[in-house]
């Protein structure tokens, strides 16, 4: 913190989830954030920009766009998420309410023996779909009506990410072709959509690498060379900005041979209908094709 109740833009980046060039082209195009400057001319945002900041980057992992998130006034976002608060009666499972007790209250061994049974009993397909999915959702929810912190859903995140890495690393000592190259291009940071796909795919016995997320096209292109990939997934949350998928994914196209299918998920592009030549769009795990 520089100053009293001002962050730097390092500080915002880390705390809301979005990156320091979204920020700036959002300060551009909409006027928001407004930041103050220093003498050096650097940027800093007030605590309430932050707060606010927050408040969208949630409901932005809810599917919503920043064109109609940013000028709306905080009574506005009050009301989207009491819309959202009140919607969440789906009855979840035992399991689920666990886990999601066990992340407030910071118990992660907790989190991990639910993780552990679940898996044991469902198998790595079922787990995927009744566990894994639902609990994103409801954690999502809550976190856009505030009520789980940032924190909260960061903890969950990690031991995500960890329980599935392991479980992906077991199953690919197994797998074989064909070879299933998984990323997210530069903008889009989340990467446990991948995980979720490198977990299905390696229990029916797919090789699958995980390059993660942020990676330039080009080191994507080398990747498929390198490790002989049939297919190349690459997946859009609802942060990405929508405009720029269909020509991000044919740029990515371009550069890799034609022999190679290229897969496309996620909530960013569930309403995207007109794709590149040699893209396929799956909007849920049951439907891959392996």
């Amino acid at each position: 913190m520089a100053d009293q109740n001002l962050y730097p833009i390092g500080a915002v980046e880390r705390d809301t989830g979005v990156g320091r060039d979204t920020l700036r082209v959002w300060e551009r195009r909409y006027g928001f954030p407004n930041p103050h400057r220093n003498d050096k001319g650097e940027r800093l945002y007030p605590e309430d920009q932050l707060r606010r900041l927050q408040r969208i980057r949630r409901l932005l992992d809810q599917g919503m766009r920043p064109g109609k998130l940013l000028p709306l006034s905080e009574d506005e976002l009050d009301l989207i998420e009491n819309n959202i608060a009140a919607a969440e009666d789906t009855e979840l499972s035992d399991t689920v309410n666990g886990i999601i007790d066990a992340v407030c209250a910071a118990d992660g061994v907790a989190v991990e023996k639910y993780l552990n049974t679940s898996l044991q009993d469902l198998g790595m397909e079922s787990f995927i779909n009744e566990v894994i999915s639902p609990l994103l959702v409801a954690v999502g929810e809550r976190w856009a009506s505030g009520q789980l912190q940032i924190f909260e859903e960061h903890f969950l995140t990690q031991q995500l990410i960890r329980f599935l890495n392991t479980e992906v690393s077991k199953s690919n000592a197994k797998t074989k072709k064909p070879r299933v190259l998984l990323a997210t291009l530069p903008g889009e940071e989340h990467n446990l959509g991948l995980l979720m796909v490198a977990a299905l795919l390696s229990s029916r016995g797919i090789t699958t690498i995980n390059l993660g997320s942020e990676v330039p096209m080009e080191q994507i292109s080398h990747a498929v060379n390198r490790f002989q990939a049939d297919t190349v997934g690459i997946t859009f949350s609802g942060a990405y900005q929508y405009k720029n998928i269909r020509s991000h994914l044919g740029e990515l196209r371009q550069l890799i041979p034609d022999d190679v299918d290229i897969w496309t998920g996620g909530e960013g592009v569930r309403r995207l209908r007109k794709l590149p030549a040699g893209v396929s769009k799956f909007t849920s795990l049951d439907n891959l094709p392996f």
